[in-house]
């Protein structure tokens, strides 16, 4: 790995500050520039503490050499306090005011640059493609925006804040230090260059030590994830045991992880600190001869003494500002690489949106396999008119869930083409595609909020009465009413209040209320009794006139309406019918059929 530290990085790290100062922190510039304004007040205040020292230490003196007259010595004394009190009340002040000020500019410049990270980042995630979510696991993704964002929280605010305050501090100190005695100065400060070699060997295994730990976060958000989903069958199969070994490993490996990651940073503290003492011996010995010899005054080596104890701390805290800043950099190549994340489905460059869709369907040739290298469909070949209902049945595997898909676009077919009105998928604009399906899926997915929340998602400024009919339309209005507060009861995370057949006729609600003219329905009554299926399913038939519909259903019984059923195995269609045609054939589609009621 590359030497790293404050004044020498390499050239990647480089093009990522430039990138973060371009895009994220200079539309916040003025704030900053005025943070830095108050930065040099408060790094004068504090060198001109070390001017009050030397001059209260000599008139200290010469006060108390001209004990042998009281009066006059008084007289002096009072003309002095008049001045040096208001003097340093004054510092004070200044130098508080300037340290609020300059924490509150810096800070929100730091997390105005944070949010605006974040942001893009979440744009990136919701522009990125569906294969995307499939190959990364949800925890690392989350990880990205809590523990990745945190560290480089941590990072700015300490470079903002201490970085050029305390650089600033130190020059001002050293200019006030040589005015004293320039010679001493340049003496004790000689010793501080030392702490450069073993600081930077420190930052060399940090980076990766942060890089290692952060990454780790990521994968115990994903088994935390994971376990907590899970535990009606943890607790069901008695895997107690196993996932608390399982947690308990990567909890172990990360206790590894940043001990050795807190070893490195402590080992920065004690090296300026051995230092900072001999820098205060230095002076203490030097400086006895320097006054013996008429050089300098006492007052000045008081002074000397008061910077160098100002200067020791901020050396030490710029040494561990190195230590946040590889982590924070670490973090910042995360994040940048999730915020380039390119997709591939996009709208092509002379996209146009697809309007007054009535519906008609055709796959010409459609392939398509996953990045494993799985093929899921082979040479897919068949149309659909408007208002045709379609339902796709056969084993598991077979590619029922891979066409639904592939008509969203979540993927891009291999070969062939998919159109709709005569209209090629991959010519039309994402938005306008997209706006002319409505989905129902196995996997419902609610939101915590209320019911009538969750269904108006099927049409942006749905009114209330529309979200009552659609509810009503999908045989979920008796429940919704019983409930304590009606259409506003909180459906908790993942609408985990209601009951599956609940959840799934609130989702089925939602693509009513969409009223597309595409309508797609995967296992859409799968979780429904008997009694609510047959409401559903009247209701389905109402909303399926007029509309071109595909359904996929395990329950063959819920498919025996549809004007063709398409039977696939293996990717390919072997059979294609109504109904009773297909079960005089005695096919596959009977057999599964057989299996089913048998």
């Amino acid at each position: 790995m590359a030497k790293t530290n404050l004044l020498k990085l390499p050239s990647s790290d480089k093009v990522l500050i430039a990138r973060l100062w371009k895009e994220y922190v200079r539309p916040f510039r003025a704030r900053l520039f005025l943070a830095f304004f108050f930065m040099i007040i408060l790094a004068a205040t504090t060198a001109a503490y070390g001017f009050l020292i030397a001059q209260i230490i000599d008139v200290a003196k010469d006060l108390d050499n001209g004990a042998a007259n009281p009066v006059s010595a008084m007289d002096k004394a009072k003309t002095f306090a008049r001045t040096i009190v208001p003097a340093v009340l004054g510092l004070t002040a200044i130098s508080g005011t300037s340290m609020f000020l300059q924490n509150i500019l810096a800070n929100s410049v730091a997390l105005n640059t944070i949010g605006s990270l974040q942001k893009a980042m979440f744009l990136s995630i919701h522009r990125a493609d569906f294969a995307h979510f499939q190959r990364e696991p949800v925890g690392t993704l989350i990880s990205r925006f809590t523990n990745d964002v945190t560290i480089l929280t941590q990072a700015l605010l300490r470079t903002m804040t201490n970085l050029v305050r305390e650089l600033l501090t130190i020059l001002f100190c050293i200019v006030v230090m040589i005015q004293f005695d320039w010679l001493l100065t340049l003496l004790i400060l000689g010793v501080y260059p030392l702490a450069a070699f073993p600081i930077i060997a420190i930052s060399k295994r940090l980076r990766g030590n942060s890089a290692e730990a952060q990454a780790q976060i990521g994968i115990i958000t994903s088994q935390l994830g994971e376990s907590f989903a899970g535990a009606r069958m943890v607790r069901t199969y008695g895997l107690e045991a196993y996932e608390q070994k399982r947690l308990g490993a990567s909890f172990d490996e990360r206790i590894r992880l940043y001990l050795t990651l807190v070893t490195n940073k402590a080992r920065v503290d004690p090296i300026l600190e051995v230092l900072g003492g001999i820098a205060v011996a230095g002076i203490f010995a030097l400086g006895v001869y320097r006054v013996a010899g008429g050089h300098t005054t006492a007052g000045a080596i008081a002074g000397l003494l008061a910077l160098i104890l100002a200067i020791s701390p901020r050396a030490r805290a710029l040494g561990t500002l190195n230590n946040v800043v590889q982590e924070g950099l670490a973090a910042l190549h995360r994040i940048f690489e999730l915020i380039d994340e390119k997709s591939e489905i996009v709208d092509a460059p002379n996209a146009k949106p697809l309007t007054k869709v009535k519906g008609k369907l055709a796959f010409k040739k459609v392939s398509f396999s996953y990045e494993d290298g799985t093929q899921a469909l082979h040479n897919l070949n068949f149309t659909v008119k408007p208002g045709e209902t379609i339902a796709f049945v056969g084993p598991s595997g077979g590619g029922k869930s891979t066409i639904i898909n592939l008509i969203a676009r979540l993927y891009d077919v291999g070969s062939g083409q998919i159109s709709i009105d005569g209209h090629d998928i991959k010519d039309v604009t994402l938005h306008s595609l997209r706006n002319a399906l409505a989905l129902v899926s196995q996997d419902i997915i609610l939101f915590d909020d209320t019911i009538a929340v969750n269904i108006g998602f099927g049409r942006e400024g749905a009114s209330q009465n529309e979200i009552e009919n659609a509810a009503k339309a999908a045989a979920a209005h008796d429940f919704i009413t019983e409930l304590p507060n009606g259409y506003q009861t909180l459906i908790g995370e993942g609408g985990g209040k209601l009951s599956g057949g609940q959840r799934q006729r609130i989702a089925l609600a939602r693509a009513m209320l969409r009223d597309a003219p595409i309508l797609l329905l995967d296992e859409a009554t799968s979780a429904l009794d008997a009694e609510s299926e047959a409401k559903v399913q009247m209701a389905l038939d109402t909303l399926s006139k007029g509309r071109t519909v595909f359904v996929i259903a395990h329950r063959l019984s819920t498919v025996r309406r549809a004007d063709r059923i398409l039977v696939l195995d293996k990717g390919k269609i072997v059979e294609s019918g109504t109904h009773d045609k297909l079960m005089q054939k005695n096919g596959l589609y009977a057999k599964l059929r057989a299996l089913q009621f048998s």
